[in-house]
């Protein structure tokens, strides 16, 4: 058995030592790698997390395209109606998505008094139902319709107008942000309206890099839907209106009286039909000229307008023939109507230039039964006329 002796014990302390230093070096190198393996680690999560977060974002940026997509699909097929109600309604329902914001109002401008009236809007509280561009020269809605120019403002704190004023906004404290959009509706050179855009839902100010061009196209749109809807308007009325007297015409008439007595079979209602027929009105033509008998009819169409309700509807069912239909009133009551009319017309004198003439009215009533059609009632009255004319009376009823 070998003995330690005191230089052994050295050595071997020596060699234990060289062996730790060495274990100690070897643990450092790898606990470096380890360090070294570890943060590309970290960089490689963060790279992923990165990646993960932009096709997330990218995810919703589609998803907030699509759905714009779809609104303005939606809001096109809406604007390709000739409804001028769904028009506008689709304008401040649809459009306001588009850029984010909580509240859309839109105005018809009347060029002629320098007048916005309120057509639409999705504010909480009311807002001006007119705006007199006159008295509101300052107003940001007057200086979009007179440069014919979009607005859109990121702060109106900061803002001016183009000759250095500040905009009245007299409703400013309604809002939560103080950015907002001002698109003049023009249709051609025309400005037929105004869109007011406010208070972004984020609150942020409306992005000038996507929210100016996307409602400007939007607002052209509205521009040319809204002129088509009032082309429409215009030219569905000329049709249904008589040029001379401006009374409704034959065929107009006729649909009221038949919708009427659907009405009032359905409530239980009394309906009654009172038939005007000028007395010798072909003479007036004959001796007088066209352009006389054109004067007797439009103010006889003025007198029978002037001598009943206001929920009376009048119409020319024919040359020198006036109809009043009247809603929820029985035959006692259609009666005083009758010799109303047939006094006035008695006493009535139609004075072109020096020349006056007398064209008296003869006047049928009938009150319509239950399920009686237009067409019905219309000769029934007719035939009082008829009668009347035989037995030389003014008014006659046929029952």
């Amino acid at each position: 058995m070998n003995q330690l002796t005191p230089r052994s014990k050295k050595d071997e302390i020596w060699r234990e030592k060289e062996r730790l230093e060495t274990e100690a070096r070897d643990a450092s190198r790898r606990a470096a790698i380890l360090e070294r393996e570890l943060e590309a680690a970290r960089k490689e999560l963060a790279r992923l997390r990165e990646r993960s977060e932009f096709s997330e974002k990218e995810k919703d940026d589609l998803r907030a395209s699509n759905e714009k997509l779809d609104v303005l699909i939606k809001l096109t097929r809406d604007l390709a109606s000739f409804d001028q109600e769904g028009v506008l309604k689709a304008c401040v329902e649809r459009i306001p998505y588009l850029v984010d914001a909580r509240y859309a109002s839109l105005y018809f401008y009347d060029p002629g008094k320098q007048l916005l009236t309120l057509k639409q809007h999705t504010h909480e509280r009311a807002i001006d139902p007119l705006v007199d561009l006159s008295r509101a020269p300052a107003s940001l809605m007057a200086q979009a319709v007179r440069a014919k120019s979009l607005l859109l403002i990121d702060d109106l704190a900061g803002w001016k107008r183009q000759d250095g004023t500040e905009p009245a906004r007299p409703n400013k404290d309604r809002y939560k942000t103080r950015s907002c959009i001002i698109a003049p509706l023009i249709a051609g050179q025309e400005v037929i309206g105004v869109l007011n855009l406010a208070d972004r839902h984020d609150q942020k100010p409306f992005d000038r890099n996507v929210d100016l061009e996307l409602i400007r196209q939007a607002a052209e749109l509205v521009a040319v839907s809204l002129k088509n809807a009032k082309l429409f308007e215009e030219a569905q009325h000329d049709s249904r209106t008589d040029s001379l007297t401006k009374l409704g015409n034959h065929k107009a008439t006729m649909e009221r009286l038949e919708l009427e007595s659907k009405r009032a079979k359905r409530y239980g209602h009394d309906l009654a039909l009172v038939l005007l027929d000028l007395d010798r009105f072909a003479l007036v033509n004959a001796n007088h000229g066209h352009q006389a008998g054109d004067t007797v009819l439009e103010q006889s169409a003025k007198l029978v307008r002037s001598n009943v309700r206001d929920v009376d509807v009048c119409g020319r069912t024919g040359g020198d023939e006036f109809a009043v239909i009247l809603p929820e009133q029985n035959l006692k009551g259609a009666l005083v109507v009758a010799d109303r009319l047939a006094r006035i017309f008695k006493d009535q004198r139609f004075r072109m230039g020096e020349t006056v003439l007398e064209v008296p009215a003869t006047v049928g009533v009938v009150q319509l039964a239950s399920g009686e059609s237009a067409s019905e009632a219309l000769q029934r009255a007719k035939d009082a006329i008829a009668q009347a004319r035989r037995e030389g009376q003014g008014v006659g009823v046929k029952r």
